[in-house]
């Protein structure tokens, strides 16, 4: 939708541009973090490997830290890959008056003032659906080898229709709420560091001795509380690192929501398809884990089926909302139509629906928040590392919650039975065909209490290793595993500086209370393996 243009003299638009793009006169962004999550590290290694052609799109819901990844990349493209300052530019396009002016006005204005430098021009874009034409803009610089374009957008539905249907010049890179590994390094640092340099050693998640139950119950104790912390207001970094009791930080996180409804879904959606939007997201927030019948929901919406569709898909693109696919091949075609959805993120579906801190007390319905944790962490592994997550089901009383099946087609298989009764988990594997058994690798049951190797039923089932987790342990070794991973693919690229962020993030240290906690890659299995 076209805006009306305000005039504006290059004197204003350069200086708008200078006070958004400080490495211009050799200074730095204030306040900007210096732990770097995990999406960094893709970020960079789709940077060095999609080449031109092709623009990069950082998607993720409101609040995620998609801005500050765009910045943070700039940083290492001006500190560590030594650009020159003038070959990269940063545009907010929610700030005026950028957003209020033609694409090709501030270009002209910043390349007549900058005359950049030989050699790549990197353009990061942040809430590019401010600008105007700008899927045609972006298509029509890409012809151009010099070009590297980075983009952020908040109005997912909008955006995701261009990704659609231009993917061979966009690569989209998923940006979730905090993982909970992540949520220690920024926030609880000391004991980060407690865990690495006292209990695991450099040691991965696969590795010998880590699944063993002692070392389990000892990194369990000591993430018992901070967990509980994660799952109330953890996921969204901002509103974590403020000071407030949980009450104003869900009021302002359902602030972040209705954001995120009201204003990025306007523009493909009426105000009543919005309000449905919204019944929909809290239909499941109180029943995460749902397989979601889009008849069924049809009727509960009264509107048809295939736009039900429609509103499952908005959520999904907009980071809502995450789903899961039967993955039993044999399964009924009405199975098979039914994903199971959850919240993407434990901390968003308890501001949502105003849970206070009594929530932790109350079994099932924690059993269903961290069910939800298990899967946004999954997904994100799954889509870090190219494998596939999913649950399996073949009867109503015969379901395995997740199954992750890796590049190598192995199995790992996860129950989450936080809270609940043990006695039949992961009896639906004797339903499975016997080549399928043959191929899982590892078994998890995530549980509340301490590890243990007592409840071992499925064994005669399989010939693989059966783990018993706490949650938070689970959760924590997965989601570092997904940031080792990340940082190792890029510090193998740079074998002369270890990796971007300097060997003191990947290599073991003495000294980790600092905000970067030492850790040692060493050769080891891959989830699937």
């Amino acid at each position: 939708m076209k805006k009306d243009i305000i005039p504006h003299n290059s004197a204003e638009i350069l200086s708008a541009l200078r006070e958004i793009n400080p490495f211009w006169v050799n200074k730095e962004w204030p306040d900007l973090p210096q732990i770097r999550r995990y999406p960094f590290y893709r970020a960079i290694n789709y940077l060095e490997e999609i080449g031109s052609q092709r623009a990069l799109f950082l998607k993720g819901f409101r609040g995620v830290g998609k801005s500050t990844l765009l910045r943070q990349i700039g940083n290492w493209l001006r500190n560590e890959r030594k650009v020159e300052a003038k070959n990269i530019v940063y545009v907010d396009f929610e700030k005026r008056p950028l957003r209020q002016i033609p694409w090709k006005t501030w270009f002209n204005v910043w390349e007549k003032e900058f005359k950049p430098a030989e050699g790549h021009i990197y353009l990061l874009l942040d809430e590019i659906q401010y600008a105007d034409d700008w899927a045609q803009e972006v298509r029509s610089m890409l012809v151009n080898s010099q070009y590297r374009i980075i983009a952020t957008g908040s109005a997912a539905a909008e955006i995701q229709t261009v990704l659609d249907q231009e993917v061979r010049r966009w690569i989209s890179l998923s940006v979730p709420a905090l993982l909970f590994y992540e949520y220690l390094l920024i926030f609880h640092s000391n004991s980060n560091a407690y865990l690495e340099n006292e209990i695991l050693k450099g040691r991965s998640f696969l590795q010998e001795g880590i699944l063993d139950s002692t070392v389990l119950n000892r990194i369990a104790d000591d993430l018992k509380e901070v967990f509980k912390s994660y799952l109330l207001h953890g996921g969204f970094p901002e509103i974590a690192n403020v000071n407030l009791n949980l009450t104003d930080s869900q009021r302002l996180l359902a602030d972040v929501v209705d954001k995120a409804l009201y204003q990025d879904m306007r523009t493909q959606f009426s105000r009543q398809d919005i309000e449905n939007l919204e019944r929909l997201f809290e239909y499941i927030c109180r029943n995460p884990g749902v397989l979601l019948d889009k008849s069924k929901m049809s009727g509960m919406l009264q509107v048809s089926r295939p736009t039900t569709a429609r509103y499952v898909k908005a959520l999904e693109d907009g980071d809502f909302i995450c789903s899961l696919n039967n993955l039993n091949r044999a399964g009924k075609k009405t199975l098979k139509a039914k994903p199971k959805v959850y919240p993407s993120d434990a901390s968003l579906r308890n501001s949502f629906l105003e849970r206070t801190e009594e929530v932790l007390l109350q079994s099932e319905e924690m059993g269903h928040i961290v069910e939800g944790a298990v899967a946004a962490h999954l997904s994100a592994y799954a889509q870090a590392e190219g494998g596939q997550i999913g649950y399996w089901r073949k009867k109503d009383n015969e379901e395995i919650d997740f199954v992750y099946k890796g590049t190598n087609s192995k199995f790992w298989v996860i129950e989450s039975k936080y809270g609940q009764s043990n006695a039949k988990w992961l009896r639906a594997l004797e339903k499975w065909p016997a080549s399928e058994k043959e191929r899982v690798s590892i078994c998890f049951l995530v549980n509340r209490d301490a590890a243990d190797t007592k409840e071992r039923a499925p064994a005669k089932e399989l010939k693989c290793p059966l783990h018993v987790i706490p949650a938070p342990v689970f959760l924590y070794l997965l989601s570092r595993e997904l940031w080792i991973n990340a940082n190792k693919k890029i510090a193998d690229k740079n074998s002369t500086t270890g990796s971007l962020t300097g060997k003191a993030e990947i290599e073991g240290s003495t000294n980790t209370t600092g905000s970067n906690a030492g850790i040692k890659i060493v050769k080891k299995h891959r989830l699937g393996e």
